[in-house]
């Protein structure tokens, strides 16, 4: 997995590459332990079918979290996966909805809502988030910290 995050005047940015295959591994290694560890119950509705059709799901929204942790640049330890929910729309877009120690971090950060693009294709998943950032926090930094 490798990526790249950029901050902008009034912009956070992160970015994510994964290989579906080494979703592919994970579930043949650890199953439904892994899934449970990562990602929350709408993910796991979200992401169904044969292995090669639920890793490549799986692995753009994998790819998400890892852009999104980079959009928060966390000082010690990251948040809880599930604590990053990538969130899909009745017509097919996505949006991601943080809570706990992600949702704190992006209110001390300032941080606005998140937009997300996420794509799989062929070997690889990828996903870029944006941000906009030093101003008015999308989530009120007690509300986050309480929850």
């Amino acid at each position: 997995m490798s990526g790249a995050t950029a901050a902008a005047p009034g912009v956070a940015v992160g970015v994510d590459v994964v290989l579906v295959e080494d979703v592919v591994r994970s579930l043949e290694r650890h199953g439904e332990r892994f899934v449970g560890r990562v990602f929350t119950a709408h993910e796991q509705e979200a992401c169904t079918g044969p292995t090669p059709v639920r890793a490549r799901h799986l692995a753009a929204r994998f790819a998400a979290k890892e852009a999104v942790i980079k959009l928060l640049r966390p000082d010690g330890a990251q948040p809880d996966w599930r604590s990053i929910e990538v969130r899909r729309q009745a017509g097919g877009s996505c949006t991601v909805e943080l809570s706990g120690t992600a949702a704190r971090l992006a209110a001390e950060r300032g941080l606005g809502p998140i937009a997300i693009s996420l794509c799989h294709e062929g070997p690889v998943a990828v996903s870029v988030v944006l941000a906009a950032a030093g101003g008015v926090p999308a989530v009120d930094a007690e509300a986050a910290a309480a929850g």
